[in-house]
């Protein structure tokens, strides 16, 4: 399935979607793309004077291993490197600063969905000074420039952090955005922290020790599968990597659930789809015959998981408050219908279920937009 197999970057589809109305509009595409990314993913270009002298080889010593088993690579990065920096936090809670695993996103020209509503890197923004961090996001076209960079902040005991092309890393032809951690380095390659351990990452999901040697990437796998995520997308630049450092916590949440309001509720406009509405326009094609039994197992299973897992996470972290206890009520309802969605997709009370599980996730967002004025 491709919703699983691309864990989509929303902003592109944004832009991509928004901007490229006109195919005669070429250029204008390319630089509007080219601002967007640049001035919401606050890139800042690598130069020289970002570098510092590093050993030939370092690894870091200090980060666990966390690999998951489904497609949650965003938010396990910051989970990682959030842990390096002793602020140990279970992934809903990163899921929930960076508000990934709620809300859903249609897949512009096409009848597929995907249960991430948030743009993974503006989630990462975020969600960082809530756990003591600050992002910097650095790109470039240079190779040699981002390797030594790369080195250097690892070197100075940084965890860094790339999007890329899994399919790619792993010597795959199928294209699956994605998010890695590189935790150390010697002159050939990177060691890699992996975030998803399910094919074709040769890995197994878990939490290892701090200083386990992961897996081992060379400098041209690395680069291949920056490239490939760039063309993919459109990225004005090559190369990526994100440092986090630390800042003093950030604590009012209203924004977040400000936030979290936004992505589950949804909107259409400028062709983009997400939210409760993406999930009704589903429905409507399903009614329409449009869309394939095959396509809901898969995807409504993993719904699911995330919508019990960020329900329990809400009633366990914030018990005392019965307004977020019953927006968590509302979300493990929701996970009922789509379990049942998951385990017959063909049955003939697949649009009943999902017209409940919406009904469900709209009085989820409903109170949560409430709850944050």
């Amino acid at each position: 399935m491709r919703w699983r197999n691309i864990i989509i970057t929303i902003g592109s589809i944004i832009v991509i979607v928004g901007i490229g109305v006109g195919i005669g509009w070429p250029m204008l595409r390319s630089a509007m793309v080219a601002y967007y990314y640049k001035s919401t993913y606050q890139a800042r270009s690598l130069t020289a004077a970002d570098i510092q002298p590093a050993p030939a080889a370092s690894t870091l010593q200090d980060m666990p291993w966390i690999a998951a088993d489904l497609p949650v690579c965003q938010s396990t990065s910051l989970q990682m490197i959030a842990a390096q920096h002793g602020n140990h936090q279970p992934r809903p809670a990163i899921d929930l600063l960076m508000a990934f695993t709620y809300g859903f996103t249609a897949i512009p020209d096409s009848d597929e969905l995907i249960p991430f509503g948030q743009d993974p890197e503006i989630g990462m923004l975020v969600a960082a000074p809530y756990l003591g961090l600050e992002r910097q996001y650095y790109v470039t076209d240079d190779a040699d420039l981002w390797i030594a960079a790369a080195q250097s902040f690892l070197a100075r005991g940084y965890p860094v952090r790339a999007a890329l092309d899994m399919g790619r890393l792993y010597d795959q032809s199928t294209f699956i955005g994605h998010s890695e951690v590189l935790v150390g380095y010697d002159q050939q390659g990177f060691f890699v922290y992996e975030t998803v351990c399910i094919p074709p990452a040769p890995c197994q999901p878990g939490q290892y020790p701090a200083g386990a040697s992961g897996l081992y990437r060379t400098h041209a796998q690395l680069l291949a599968a920056m490239e490939s995520q760039a063309a993919v997308f459109s990225y004005p630049w090559r190369y990526n990597l994100t440092v986090f450092t630390p800042v003093a916590p950030t604590n009012d949440l209203r924004p977040i659930w400000q936030q979290l309001a936004r992505v589950t509720l949804g909107a259409d406009q400028y062709g983009l789809t997400s939210g409760v509405v993406a999930l009704e326009r589903l429905i409507e094609k399903i009614e329409q015959k449009r869309v394939h039994a095959a396509q809901l197992g898969e995807l409504f299973a993993t719904t699911a998981r995330f919508r019990h897992d960020n329900a329990a996470f809400l009633r366990e972290r914030f018990a005392a408050d019965t307004t977020l206890v019953q927006a968590a009520a509302y979300l493990e309802e929701a996970a009922t219908f789509y379990d049942q969605v998951a385990s017959d997709p063909q049955s003939g009370s697949v649009t009943d279920l999902l017209r409940r599980a919406a009904a469900a996730e709209r009085a989820f967002g409903e109170t949560i937009q409430t709850y944050a004025r």
